[in-house]
């Protein structure tokens, strides 16, 4: 008997061909028990990502598309829906502490209710103007694009842990549509893509967001105080079922 599949449509769907279609399937004890070996094996960042976006590529399928080429807003999204369908009864519970009261309180995270914003045209803007090149366009960030860092890092005998290298590294990853990756990494070290330039990039690369609204209300249910706190799903709370 096959897995049962589910489809979905993505917030990002018109940075994708027309007639790409995606699915996903529900965590098998299986996948869990990959997942949980392969990361106990994983020593360094590199190895880590690839277990986790290994895990996922695993669980979506993709027609007229490819999985490695899924925009990074989109992934997160997909592993939203992953769980939400593997994992129907047990919502994920959370905890926070009061800043008012200091009350420590639990909150649970009910997948199908979590804000999803869409990606519409009008926010779509990635062409930067160039110093030394004019008008220059860039792509948003893809699921593989953190191997693709790992191992230009890697090639240049660079920390894969340095957080500033591995941001540099990224933009010029977000380039290699325009010009070959080693190319563009090279221009950056020649100083002839700039600092400004790059500022560009990242500017507007950390302006056009979609996807899961990774927020919670929250309501202290002591002193009702309402605020709203940052969240990320990580692997714990993925495959975490307590209920209390």
């Amino acid at each position: 008997m096959n897995p049962e599949t589910y489809s979905v449509e993505l917030p990002g769907k018109i940075l994708y061909p027309e007639n790409a279609k995606f699915e996903i399937k529900k965590v098998t004890p299986f996948d869990q028990k990959k997942f949980f070996s392969e990361m106990v094996g994983a020593e360094t960042l590199e190895e880590r990502n690839k277990v986790v976006i290994d895990f996922v590529k695993r669980l979506i399928t993709c027609e007229n598309y490819s999985t490695d080429k899924i925009y990074a807003f989109d992934y997160t999204f997909l592993l939203y829906q992953i769980r939400a369908v593997t994992y129907k009864l047990f919502p994920i519970k959370v905890y926070t502490t009061c800043e008012e009261c200091e009350h420590r309180y639990g909150i649970e995270i009910e997948i199908p209710k979590l804000t999803i914003e869409t990606l519409e045209e009008k926010n779509i803007d990635n062409i930067i103007n160039f110093e030394n090149f004019g008008e220059v366009k860039f792509r948003y960030k893809q699921l593989d694009d953190d191997l693709l860092v790992d191992s230009l890092l890697k090639r240049n005998n660079i920390d894969r842990e340095d957080i500033f290298m591995r941001i540099l590294a990224l933009d010029a990853v977000l380039l290699s549509d325009w010009k070959p990756l080693d190319e563009v990494w090279n221009l950056i070290l020649q100083g002839l893509i700039t600092a400004e330039d790059l500022a560009q990039l990242e500017n507007k690369f950390n302006k056009t967001t979609w996807g899961v609204k990774e927020e919670i209300n929250c309501k202290c249910p002591k002193c009702g105080k309402e605020v709203v706190v940052p969240y990320t799903l990580d692997a714990t709370d993925f495959f975490s079922t307590n209920n209390n």
